[in-house]
């Protein structure tokens, strides 16, 4: 399916009000593009961006972006950490930061230990692109998908990427780590430990929660698993029920009531 249309499925199934956008490399510049950093310092707020403005150009991150978070640079693969920065992101410590603190984990050791079971965040060549989905784009050279939704939507694109599965648990999971992990590095496949046919929900990363409004979440797609979703819409239930899957009229729920009469 060409990447222009699977677009389309991913927007008729989802009913999505921002455009999806697809993540793939290249050795070159894309036409017209721009460094993230000129839209927004944060990688993840940028890509947010890009799928509310339809016309943002296409995005791309390279190596030496100054000018990009660190922590985006280092969950792409193009940057290594601070040693002082897992203090930052759990507790703290007084000579890194004037001692300032984001509480994301309990103690230092354990984001080592999250970041290492990850395992090595290789990037995917030497432009990390982030585009919309274009008719000119090949198939073969797309890794993943970005969508932005509700919460209902969300469930149904669930249910869409599960259609095919008979695994409860792992086709679609809510993984930790930061926004642009959960939106790039993971199903796009970057992450050497990250399941490689998994449909990334999120963020859970709550230092994305003052431009990211509340009711929308996001879902990561690898390139495979969302040619499937668009393969089967027709036959699942989306399409097939598709007023139970968006339905036009609501039950009311009434509160308990202890019937006297008994």
């Amino acid at each position: 399916m060409i990447i222009e249309e699977l677009g389309k499925k991913l927007t008729e199934a989802g009913r999505l009000k921002l455009r999806p956008l697809c993540v793939y490399a290249t050795d070159e510049i894309p036409e017209g593009g721009v460094p993230s950093y000129e839209v927004d310092r944060c990688i993840a707020k940028a890509i947010y961006i890009s799928a509310l403005f339809e016309e943002t150009p296409p995005l791309y991150v390279e190596a030496g972006h100054e000018k990009c978070c660190i922590g985006g640079l280092v969950w792409m693969g193009l940057a290594e950490p601070h040693p002082k920065l897992k203090y930052f992101v759990t507790v703290g410590t007084p000579d890194f930061r004037g001692g300032a603190a984001e509480h994301l984990k309990e103690t230092p050791e354990l984001f080592d230990e999250q970041r290492g079971r990850a395992g090595k965040i290789i990037p995917l060549g030497k432009y990390t692109v982030i585009a919309p989905c274009t008719p000119d784009l090949a198939p073969e050279t797309v890794r993943s998908f970005i969508l932005f939704a509700g919460s209902e939507q969300i469930r149904n694109l669930c249910g869409l990427a599960q259609f095919r599965s008979s695994d409860p648990f792992f086709k679609t999971v809510i993984p930790g780590g930061p926004t642009c992990a959960t939106m790039i590095a993971f199903p796009a496949g970057m992450a050497e430990n990250a399941p490689k046919d998994s449909a990334y929900i999120g963020p859970v990363d709550p230092t994305g929660n003052p431009w990211l409004p509340p009711e929308l979440m996001t879902m990561g797609i690898p390139s495979g698993l969302a040619q499937q979703m668009g393969a089967d819409l027709e036959e699942a239930f989306i399409c097939k029920r598709g007023k139970i899957a968006y339905p036009e009229n609501r039950m009311v729920i009434k509160p308990y009531k202890k019937n006297l009469d008994v």
